[in-house]
């Protein structure tokens, strides 16, 4: 809970320029619903930013707050994983080197499926080597709920499933497992599970697989470099924690003793193999479909890495090894935090870019235009998804979001239900294209400009421009269409 405050603060401080990132804030709007899925994704995500803000305000610092509890929930998990792997105290050390992982900290600031796979796919890991050793009814059901969790949360999650497949198939005693319930009660629990969403996908045409169709296809060798880099990136990511335990565990003496240990071999050879197949597998899959591997796809894959590094039987961790650990937990934490205030700062003003279109400004203009013309609460926010989501977000009356592009993208609501509720069209003033399809819905629809400024520590870019449609409802359009401008400076 220390870990999750601390870098919340530090998050917040550091992002104070910025409004939150728009795969945050559709979460929100995705959860607003309570739907068996999404546009884009299976609906965990949705469900967690739903229940999360039923009791945290609607505020920058609680999204943060969401996003760290999802990786201090993951080190806890790796810490439950690890006592089932390796000793106490290599568990121990695993567990701080986890901490110091950038995805678990200041690169884990985007709430999105990516994130809140982190999790799941851990705990899929834990409960498959439960399971594999009790046998058990019971542990089947649970495993089979913890891979319904990672694959409701984004289907990328099936390579967790893949992966404690493969394990089982090579494991000595395979013969057993799967002469036990485990694996038949685990697959129906699975599909059990998941048969809601499963209908919820032939409802909407399987719209989240078109979505993602987007990104297969490609020419191979793009496909292949880009799965390249991708993996690089995840690398590199990794380069801190393996500079973390190189401190703790070598210095001041690079000697290496062999460990004595009392784990099971047999579990770390399964971890190596899990481990194995969720950094590689996705690699060969990607280069081989192709498709197009975005970076933030590997953050599931590579969190279990230390904890495999840990587990080498050749490498001692003597008990300073813990301590040194702690000590650089501690160090880079409140570094961060004292830190934090002068970054910020200085990328606003070497970066004044960094500095994001005002959108929580626009979306408390909106709603107040919005109820000074019905004097009723906003129920439905038209335009391009990443911005009316964001706008949902900062609007005291957190609407439904309708893209207007890609009506698909969020099935819960029909165009034909607009002019009875009426609707707040989002739009840059130089996105032309996006205001002819709001305006298509309404033509007699009232468009007003709105100017926002971005300015933080003393600097100032120029101002947004933004065209408001205000499409009131059925009995309220024989209001004349008017025109004007606000400025929201």
């Amino acid at each position: 809970m220390g870990y999750v405050a601390l870098w919340t603060a530090v998050l917040t401080i550091l992002k104070s320029a910025q409004t939150l990132h728009s795969d945050s804030t559709e979460a929100f709007a995705w959860g607003q619903t309570l739907a068996w899925g999404s546009g884009k994704h299976p609906p965990m995500v949705g469900w967690v930013a739903r229940a999360w803000f039923s009791v945290f305000p609607t505020a920058d610092w609680a999204f943060y707050a969401l996003a760290m509890a999802v990786t201090g929930a993951t080190i806890a998990l790796i810490r439950l994983l690890a006592g089932e792997v390796v000793d106490r105290r290599r568990a121990v050390l695993a567990t701080l080197l986890a901490m110091i992982y950038p995805i678990l900290n200041v690169k884990g600031y985007k709430f999105n499926p990516d994130l809140l796979q982190l999790p799941f796919v851990v705990l899929v890991v834990w409960a498959y080597l439960m399971a594999a050793a009790r046998r058990t009814i019971l542990w089947g059901v649970v495993l089979g709920l913890a891979g319904a969790a990672a694959v409701m949360t984004k289907y990328w999650g099936a390579w967790s499933l893949i992966a404690i497949a493969v394990a089982a198939l090579v494991r000595p005693d395979r013969v057993r497992l799967f002469r036990s319930p485990v694996p038949y009660v685990a697959v129906a629990v699975l599909a059990l599970a998941l048969a809601p969403h499963v209908a919820w996908l032939v409802e909407v045409d399987f719209t989240p697989f078109r979505y993602a169709s987007h990104y297969v296809g490609l020419e191979r060798l793009a496909a292949a470099r880009q799965a390249q880099s991708a993996t690089l990136h995840a690398c590199a990511l990794l380069l801190p924690v393996l500079v973390a335990g190189t401190v703790a565990v070598f210095l001041p003496r690079l000697s290496r003793v062999t460990a004595v240990t009392g784990e099971s071999w047999a579990r770390v050879r399964q971890l190596w193999v899990i481990v194995a197949v969720l950094a590689v597998g996705p690699i060969v899959a990607a280069v081989a479909l192709p498709v197009w591997m975005k970076s933030d796809w590997t953050i599931p894959l590579f969190s279990m890495v230390p904890l495999a590094v840990v587990a080498l039987p050749r490498l001692a961790v003597p008990l300073r090894a813990v301590a040194r650990a702690a000590a650089i937990v501690m160090i880079v934490g409140l570094g961060a935090l004292m830190v934090a205030p002068g970054l910020a700062t200085i990328k606003v003003l070497r970066e004044p870019d960094s500095m994001s279109p005002r959108l929580d400004r626009l979306a408390v203009i909106a709603t107040t235009l919005w109820h000074d013309r019905t004097g009723t609460p906003l129920r439905v926010v038209v335009g391009d998804v990443e911005e009316v989501a964001t706008v949902s977000f900062y609007s005291a009356d957190h609407p439904t979001i309708l893209s207007a592009g890609e009506p698909a993208l969020t099935p819960w609501i029909a165009v034909e239900m607009l002019d009875r509720s009426g609707f707040v069209g989002i739009c840059s003033a130089a996105a032309a294209a996006c205001l002819d399809r709001i305006m298509a819905l309404r033509p007699s629809a009232e468009q007003i400009v709105v100017t926002t400024e971005r300015a933080a520590f003393g600097q100032t870019q120029p101002p947004d421009r933004w065209v408001v449609v205000l499409a009131l409802p059925e009995s309220d359009t024989g209001n004349d269409t008017r025109k004007g401008g606000v400025d929201a400076r």
